[in-house]
C-alpha cells in the first residue's frame, strides 16, 4: 500500500514534501518515493490532503516502568487530557510533548477544539513532533519514520499547509494502526 500527500513528518528534521509512503502487509515501511519523480503512481496509491506522521504516542498509555524520571527534566511536558492550559503553549528551549492520554485520535479531535487558541502559537510541525515524535523518543521507540520501522500512519487533515499552522478545523485520521494485541488495522 501506498499513502502520498503533501508532506510527510519523519522528523523534526526531516520533513519530505510530495511523497508516497509505502508500507507492506505487515505496516512496516518498506520506501519513499517522490510523487514528483515518479512518472506514473501505481494504482493502490491512496492520495490525501495533508500531513502524514506515525501515530500519536501518550506517554500516560505507554511509558516503561524503567525510564528514569529525571528525563522529563529535558523536556517541556503538558498533561492536556483532564486539564486544559489556562495559558498560551509556547516552546521553551526544551522540546515539547502534548500528552492527551490517549493514543486515540477520537480524543485528540475531541480536545483540540479548546486547544486550537492555546497551540496557535506554533508550527504544525511542532505539534506533530509534540505529540508523535518527542514521546517515542522519550520511551526508547524508534521515533523517525524511516525504512524499517514498523507504525500506523495518521493524516493531519484541514492544516494550513502555507503557514504550517493549525486552523480551525484540523484533525487527525487514522490511515492504519496497531491494536495492543499486535495485529494491525488499516482504516
Amino acid at each position: 500500500m501506498r499513502i502520498g500527500s503533501q508532506l510527510t513528518f519523519c522528523s523534526p528534521d526531516k520533513i519530505l514534501h510530495r511523497t508516497a509512503v509505502e508500507q507492506d502487509e505487515n505496516y512496516i515501511i518498506t520506501g519513499f518515493f517522490s510523487l514528483d519523480n515518479e512518472p506514473v503512481e501505481p494504482a493502490n496509491t491512496l492520495f490525501f490532503d495533508g500531513i502524514v506522521s506515525s501515530g500519536l504516542v501518550s506517554l500516560k498509555q505507554t511509558i516503561p516502568e524503567e525510564i528514569n524520571p529525571t528525563v522529563f527534566n529535558e523536556y517541556q511536558y503538558l498533561d492536556v487530557s483532564e486539564n486544559i492550559p489556562l495559558f498560551n503553549i509556547r516552546l521553551n528551549g526544551k522540546p515539547l510533548i502534548l500528552d492527551f492520554g490517549t493514543n486515540s485520535p477520537d480524543k485528540f479531535n475531541s480536545l483540540l477544539p479548546d486547544l486550537y487558541r492555546l497551540l496557535s502559537g506554533l508550527s504544525i510541525f511542532d505539534i506533530i513532533a509534540a505529540c508523535s515524535y518527542n514521546p517515542s523518543v522519550i520511551s526508547g521507540y524508534t521515533a523517525c519514520l524511516s525504512e524499517g520501522f514498523k507504525t500506523g500512519l495518521i493524516l493531519w487533515e484541514n492544516t494550513d499547509l502555507v503557514h504550517k499552522k493549525l486552523t480551525e478545523t484540523t484533525k487527525i485520521r487514522e490511515l492504519s494502526r496497531f491494536t495492543t494485541t499486535g495485529k494491525t488495522k488499516l482504516y
